[in-house]
């Protein structure tokens, strides 16, 4: 008789805790006025969202954005593939005449490495605070960016460690005048002048790899 195949053991994917409410840390701008507020917890969350690929790609291969479990979830690209994509996509809010505001969110990546947030999306043009995870290889970690067009700019970097997977981080981008803020779990990290984009929606970044979820969505402007 032939010896079974005894395959290894493989450990259950964690549970994703509840998300917890964000702090806005010291430092962080004040704002008077909400604008929207978002916790993914009623049905018909996701239809106040635009979808957008940020780069050229075939329908077949375009972003699958769905709500699971009252969290907003980047779930790679369309049926009936359904496979991971390297390339950029955005869930957007807002108007296109909205100027100077705050846009911060709660992230949670299971199967990722790049995560943000976008101000100012008009047409094509914004500006993205942008992380990456702190074992991935590229570097720096941190950085804002403006792209135009296609062609992005980088305005500001910091290399410090990028953000854990598998646990609630927060993230905050705040635009004002030509000043641009950026925050991540509450603590400052960059902070740079442009006024090339006056003024655009606001939105969610990622790759369409899946397994990015977001919580807790605010936008306030001062």
């Amino acid at each position: 008789m032939q010896d079974l195949i005894v395959l290894p053991t493989v450990p259950p994917t964690p549970t994703v805790p509840p998300a917890p409410s964000p702090v806005m840390g010291v430092g962080a701008p004040q704002a008077a006025t909400t604008l929207v507020t978002e916790q993914f917890d009623i049905d018909g969350a996701l239809t106040r969202w635009q979808i957008v690929d940020l780069e050229e790609v075939p329908n077949e291969r375009r972003s699958l954005w769905t709500v699971v479990e009252g969290r907003l979830r980047q779930d790679r690209t369309v049926p009936p593939l359904r496979d991971p994509s390297i390339h950029e996509t955005a869930a957007l809010i807002g108007e296109a005449d909205w100027s100077d505001y705050t846009i911060s969110a709660s992230f949670y990546d299971q199967d990722n490495a790049n995560v943000g947030l976008i101000a100012r999306y008009r047409d094509g043009s914004y500006y993205r605070y942008r992380i990456i995870r702190y074992d991935y290889e590229d570097r720096p970690k941190h950085v804002i960016e403006r792209v135009v067009d296609g062609t992005v700019t980088v305005l500001a970097s910091l290399d410090a460690p990028g953000y854990e997977p598998r646990r609630w981080n927060t993230i905050m981008f705040s635009v004002n005048g030509d000043q641009l803020r950026a925050f991540f779990n509450g603590q400052a990290t960059i902070e740079i002048r442009d006024a090339q984009l006056s003024s655009g929606s606001a939105g969610l970044y990622t790759r369409a790899i899946g397994g990015m979820l977001f919580d807790y969505v605010t936008i306030t402007s001062p």
